[in-house]
């Protein structure tokens, strides 16, 4: 098996945060939040991607362990959808044959984040978190000339993602919270440091403490 694949690369990454628990077990009691999103998407590479995709949605559920101070372990599931533009497509398609559908992305990843502690109500942090991305793609349709000449079976493939994040929160009281959080994604990086699709979110939440 391939020791770049995401069967293996993820449990790496899980022992690397576990000792990273474990090394900052100092903290009195790790704090717990939930955390849901939506946002929207926007493909940035590669340009035929970008140019022939709608904007997409974005829909997230994590869980935060603040461990020591603002250092937090996550752990983040996440769904990206983008829909193909077929007037684009059908204007490209001339003199060529293009096949080109539907695009989502499925992830679950594990990492790490950094928040700003103050007394502000405003807490700005980081994150970084690295994991398995499944991409899907539907409804294929195949274009010609302008035409739509045929229509092919979906694709399935999952790779290693990595995703980088800044963002804001600010506390409403004790217990919840909302954010804000523009987020930048590369998929498959085996393909290079800078992933083959690359695309970023803006994604607004709600942030639930639970202890």
């Amino acid at each position: 098996m391939d020791a770049r694949s995401p069967s293996t690369s993820l449990p790496v990454l899980a022992v690397f945060v576990l000792a990273l628990a474990l090394s900052t077990s100092v903290a009195a009691q790790p704090t717990v939040s939930v955390q849901g999103n939506v946002g929207a998407s926007f493909f940035r590479a590669p340009d035929f991607a970008s140019e022939t995709l709608h904007s997409g949605v974005d829909l997230g559920l994590g869980v935060d362990v603040r461990v020591y101070r603002g250092l937090s372990i996550t752990a983040r599931g996440g769904y990206d959808q983008f829909t193909l533009d077929e007037e684009r497509v059908r204007a490209i398609s001339q003199g060529i044959q293009v096949t080109r559908g539907d695009i989502s992305f499925l992830n679950g990843a594990l990492g790490v984040r950094y928040t700003y502690l103050s007394d502000s109500d405003a807490r700005p942090y980081a994150s970084m978190g690295l994991g398995a991305y499944q991409l899907r793609s539907s409804d294929r349709r195949v274009f010609q000339n302008g035409q739509l000449v045929n229509r092919t079976e979906d694709a399935t493939e999952t790779e290693m993602g990595l995703n980088l994040a800044v963002g804001s929160l600010f506390r409403l009281d004790d217990t919840y919270a909302v954010f804000f959080e523009p987020r930048y994604v590369f998929y498959n990086l085996r393909e290079s440091i800078s992933g083959e699709f690359r695309y970023f979110t803006l994604r607004l939440g709600i942030d639930v403490r639970l202890n």
